[in-house]
């Protein structure tokens, strides 16, 4: 074999390893940056996850107060309540307000709060969510009076989630979304 005929095999040997060690550093990159993709979904997801259960949380309390106050924040208009055949819906803060004032008109006296059982969200797309609850109703003594589920619908607006509609129904319905 001449010294010019080893050179060549030699530089193709070189070329060929450099080409295998690009092309493996390649798909390194691609499973590196596949897996930030995935990994930002998913914390994004919980993130909004997140938010969204605690406007559940923090509206409960401000409607327990009964201050009414804060619907702004809490909810977004037009909203629906999905009541088995009749809908409810108010346009505006002050509609919204009278509307709560009625349906806590329809609880027993002793009526204190309501406590969440369980909360299932499910992110539809970058400004519609769902959150399945199960509730309970708590009287002024703390004990447990009834047990109901509903359906949230949140939209987001302002890069704020907010209800813009809720439908109760059996607790024997509750499901979890996968």
């Amino acid at each position: 074999m001449s010294k010019s005929h080893f050179f060549s095999i030699n530089i193709y040997v070189h070329s060929l390893k450099d080409y295998l060690t690009n092309k493996l550093n390649m798909k390194k990159s691609y499973s590196i940056l596949i897996f930030q993709c995935l990994f930002s979904m998913i914390l994004g997801n919980e993130i909004e996850n997140n938010k969204i259960l605690n406007i559940m949380v923090d509206h409960n309390y401000e409607l327990k107060d009964q201050k009414y106050d804060e619907l702004n924040t809490y909810f977004c208009f037009p909203f629906s309540y999905n009541h088995h055949e009749e809908v409810k819906t108010a346009m505006t803060a002050r509609e919204l307000k009278k509307l709560l004032k009625k349906l806590r008109k329809k609880l027993p006296r002793n009526h204190s709060h309501k406590d969440w059982k369980k909360m299932n969200v499910k992110i539809l797309n970058e400004s519609i969510a769902l959150v399945n609850a199960m509730y309970s109703r708590i009287d002024k003594n703390n004990s447990s009076y009834f047990t109901g589920a509903a359906m949230y619908s949140f939209r987001k607006e302002d890069d704020k989630w907010k209800i813009f509609s809720i439908t109760p129904f059996k607790p024997y319905n509750y499901f979890e979304f996968e």
